[in-house]
């Protein structure tokens, strides 16, 4: 079994079976409020899975990857009814949940949890990982810097070897497989070949202390090429240095 696809399914049970108890005290203290207000009114408001996960955040119980998405994605949506009015059912039941405490720090937790699960990925799916950024950590031992700037239309730039050469094409034949009908437009190998290449030159200039490798650089600015093409947004705002490698019918696209 390759190491890849090794790494990915050990990465897998520990987000099945890690818990999470660093919520902040404050979104336990919204809970515990929010639950004896709830006793005024004889527990009138939110569902049993509410008063439930009420009980949780309030004894600061151990909550897995998978819940911590759950009250994210509650919250995300019940915030529009919370008035601060704890006469509300809108306010109770969003901080039953926890409150604007728990979805700052649910929505920070997933992404710390998601760029850590970052990694190649076998068939190449799209995955929300570190976006290669500009970083204050200068490569010791930099080669080649300024070179592999990357083009989509010429094999100029940084050398890729025939192995990432194939796994960028299982990554295009994918995304494409999955997601080019639906969008109307899709990536090729070239494009993905060229910010691999631009990945090469960023890491050759500066990266994370975290990634050591270069491909692994390269290849995380490849997730978030693909993630920028399937959802119309780069999920780093910073990251705009590939809109010209964009399809000419994205929304972000410099091609006129």
């Amino acid at each position: 079994m390759k190491y890849a696809t090794v790494m990915t399914k050990l990465r897998a049970l520990v987000v099945k079976f890690e818990t999470y108890t660093d919520y902040p005290k404050s979104a336990s203290n919204n809970a515990a409020r929010a639950i004896r207000e709830n006793e005024k009114i004889n527990n009138k408001c939110a569902t049993q899975t509410g008063k439930v996960r009420a009980q949780q955040i309030a004894q600061k119980k151990p909550l897995s990857f998978n819940t911590v998405k759950r009250v994210f994605s509650y919250l995300k949506r019940a915030k529009a009814y919370d008035t601060g009015d704890y006469t509300k059912c809108g306010t109770i039941s969003y901080n039953l949940w926890g409150g604007d405490s728990m979805l700052r720090w649910s929505e920070s937790k997933i992404k710390q949890v998601e760029q850590q699960l970052a990694e190649i990925g076998e068939r190449g799916g799209v995955r929300k990982s570190p976006k290669a950024p500009k970083s204050d950590t200068p490569n010791p031992r930099p080669k080649g810097k300024g070179t592999a700037k990357g083009d989509a239309s010429t094999s100029r730039g940084a050398k890729v070897s025939k192995q990432d050469l194939k796994t960028l094409q299982k990554k295009s034949d994918d995304f494409n497989k999955r997601y080019k009908k639906k969008l109307g437009y899709g990536v090729t190998v070239g494009q993905l070949k060229a910010v691999f290449q631009r990945g090469l030159g960023a890491f050759n200039t500066s990266h994370s202390p975290r990634i050591k490798s270069p491909s692994r650089w390269a290849f995380a600015r490849v997730n978030a090429y693909l993630y920028l093409v399937k959802n119309g947004r780069p999920q780093n705002p910073k990251y705009t240095t590939d809109y010209d490698l964009l399809p000419k019918k994205h929304p972000k696209s410099t091609k006129k």
